[in-house]
């Protein structure tokens, strides 16, 4: 009775608040939410009232273990964890996350910010760029319209895929809230590359456009998020930026200014040596005939990850489509 008393008292994050089953699993808490969908939430990244409300609900509520199996994937041997989180507090309603920043600020020549966003975003998770390389790329690279020299465009990729180990990358699912999934990969210490797609001053602090009155017209800009602050009773909060300006490499946005399209989230990025859970193989539970459609047929597919409808020739091909893969 005590353990429930003191367990309740722990207050949720907003992505754990409807959450409605969890199982425990070595570094790892299993999460089912109220519409169904499932999470795969490393122990060492949870906030401690979280982690203090996802151990009392795998109690309360627990979820059973189905016939998928969680692999561990361990970083190459002497590769070192790059540790990146900074700061993680809760102070009353205001959570604060705060990444590290590069290692080295970098000034964009030129109209090059996604390339030097990509150096930032790298540097931040232990995957740092020489100057050597960086040069290779850049030099001979028209500074106002880069995307005519082939060299620059390969470079956006090589930056990246160069790296030993290869970079984890994480894209942003197409059923996430953009603003809330950016939370969530900052909370595991996974910095975001993102964009504001067009007029950069909207996202500019007010004292820079005032010192530096803007003419650039609807221009696309990279940046780099690197931290965040959210009140979840006020439903506000602020993205900290690292940009590749000498005169602004860093700011905090507030996140009402960058509702819309002003601020675009792209992707996330593992630090280095962070271990990696691979993907749950699915596997069919049972399936339901629904009706003929036309020459095929509709039937209603029950995995151990999830339930579907789907078009098929028979049960067999059911079979074959999901557990044998494209």
């Amino acid at each position: 009775m005590l353990l429930l008393t003191g367990s309740l008292s722990a207050a949720p994050s907003a992505q754990y608040e409807k959450a409605v089953q969890a199982r425990i699993e070595k570094a790892y808490i299993v999460v089912r939410f109220a519409d169904g969908t499932k999470s795969l939430v490393p122990t060492a990244s949870l906030l401690p009232d979280d982690l203090a409300w996802l151990t009392e609900l795998s109690t309360r509520s627990p979820l059973a273990k189905g016939n998928s199996q969680v692999t561990v994937v361990k970083a190459p041997a002497g590769v070192k964890t790059k540790t990146t989180i900074e700061v993680s507090k809760t102070e009353g309603p205001l959570e604060t996350v705060q990444l590290c920043q590069p290692s080295v600020l970098r000034d964009q020549i030129g109209g090059t910010c996604m390339l030097y966003a990509r150096i930032h975003w790298l540097d931040i998770a232990g995957y740092y760029t020489t100057d050597g390389t960086l040069y290779k790329i850049i030099n001979g690279t028209p500074p106002d319209n880069p995307w005519t020299e082939p060299r620059y465009v390969h470079g956006l990729e090589s930056i990246v895929t160069d790296h030993t180990p290869k970079p984890v990358i994480h894209d942003l699912p197409s059923e996430e809230n953009p603003f809330d999934w950016a939370r969530q990969e900052l909370r595991k210490g996974h910095p975001i590359l993102a964009s504001f797609p067009r007029e950069i001053w909207q996202a500019l602090p007010p004292g820079f456009i005032a010192a530096h009155p803007w003419n650039g017209g609807k221009v696309g800009h990279q940046i780099v998020v690197n931290g965040f602050t959210w009140n979840k009773t006020a439903g506000k909060g602020t993205f900290h930026i690292i940009n590749s300006w000498n005169e602004l490499p860093q700011f905090d946005l507030d996140s009402d200014a960058a509702k819309g399209d002003t601020l675009v989230i792209e992707q996330s990025l593992s630090p280095m040596g962070e271990v990696q859970a691979a993907t749950a193989r699915e596997i069919i539970q049972a399936v339901t005939l629904i009706r003929a459609v036309g020459k095929l047929n509709l039937y209603e597919v029950q995995t151990n990850l999830r339930t579907q409808r789907m078009l098929a020739a028979s049960e067999a091909a059911v079979h074959e489509l999901i557990e044998k893969g494209p």
